[in-house]
């Protein structure tokens, strides 16, 4: 937390910046005898303050004027602050140990160039620092804002789940009274199970293995109640060590794809659901068979946010996703490498 402030706090960050330019400085002024290293220390201090000055208005014309689009007035700017910057830079050398003499005078014309390009050479050092922080600040600003996108990503995609399968789980209820109540309790347990799972996730970044699996379980078993006889839904769990962890709902969007695209009124209907896990790795395969009329609607929110997550939970090597589509048949497969 500490950390965090300082590098938000602009003071510190440039007090640390100047200490450590200071800091060598003083460090081989130790080799000189007393009285000529107070004399140095003094025109040292000077000179850092007297070129401050040229670089905190440069960086103020570059934030006010450059940065909102005031060209002119930048240019203007910087020549004046070129100018006087040049000017101080001779102030150091005119002082003397008893005697002050801030005489603003230079021998000769090569004493002017020389001030000039270190004056310039410190501008553009600064403009340099101070532009690379930026982006600095901005990646990682913008990762914060993509990991909050996500969430706010998962929050809708959850409360997606929430409305539209609990409406048709309610349905489910309705029919499952009628014609079969002996299965209504293990039904409700189901949905109890898959309702508190959901509040759980939501105030947790990782879940394990074993309850995301379980979560899937009760998910099934709910949308099997609305199939047909012709319908058959195979669902394969190996799980080793089911107390790994993952990032919650990753695994949703594939299997409740499988049942929203997979239903053929008419004809029968396949689905394979395999979650393996090995030492360090969870692989979910989803297989189910395309309805000879079915025609693809545009993505939603699962497969897009899908991506986005494992971009942002398992990023480069860490995950695997591919899709192999047909005319008949649809395959997906994720792997996660984890921790």
């Amino acid at each position: 937390m500490l950390l965090a402030r300082f590098w938000h706090s602009r003071a510190p960050r440039h007090l640390l910046a100047w200490g450590l330019v200071l800091g060598p400085l003083l460090a081989s002024l130790q080799v000189l005898p007393a009285p000529k290293r107070e004399l140095v220390l003094v025109r040292l201090l000077l000179s850092l303050s007297l070129l401050a000055l040229p670089i905190y208005a440069h960086l103020w014309l570059l934030t006010h004027w450059l940065e909102r689009g005031r060209r002119q007035l930048y240019a203007g700017g910087l020549a004046i602050v070129l100018a006087a910057g040049t000017l101080l830079d001779g102030v150091p050398a005119r002082l003397h140990l008893t005697i002050p003499e801030p005489v603003l005078r230079f021998s000769d014309a090569s004493d002017v160039a020389n001030a000039a390009f270190r004056l310039g050479f410190a501008l553009l050092l600064t403009t340099g620092l101070h532009y690379m922080w930026r982006g600095i600040t901005s990646h990682f600003q913008l990762k914060e804002l993509r990991a909050q996108q996500l969430e706010t990503e998962l929050s809708l995609l959850k409360a997606q789940v929430n409305h539209h399968f609990l409406f048709n789980t309610l349905n489910n209820f309705y029919g499952l009274s009628l014609a079969a109540p002996e299965q209504m309790p293990e039904a409700l347990l189901q949905l109890a199970g898959l309702m508190r799972y959901q509040l759980d996730s939501s105030r947790q970044r990782t879940v394990t293995v074993g309850t995301e699996a379980e979560y899937l379980t009760n998910y099934i078993g709910l949308e099997k109640l609305r199939l047909r006889a012709n319908a058959r839904v195979e669902f394969l769990a190996d799980l080793p060590h089911p107390h790994r962890l993952l990032a919650p709902l990753l695994l949703l969007p594939l299997v409740e794809n499988c049942f929203k695209h997979a239903i053929d009124p008419d004809g029968p209907t396949l689905i394979r659901i395999s979650l393996t896990q090995t030492a360090t790795s969870l692989t979910l395969q989803t297989h189910n068979s395309v309805p000879p009329h079915f025609r693809p609607m545009p993505s939603g929110l699962g497969l897009p946010n899908l991506r986005a997550r494992l971009a942002q939970f398992y990023p480069g090597t860490r995950h695997c996703f591919r899709i192999e589509a047909t005319a008949t048949h649809y395959t997906a497969t994720l792997l996660l490498a984890l921790a």
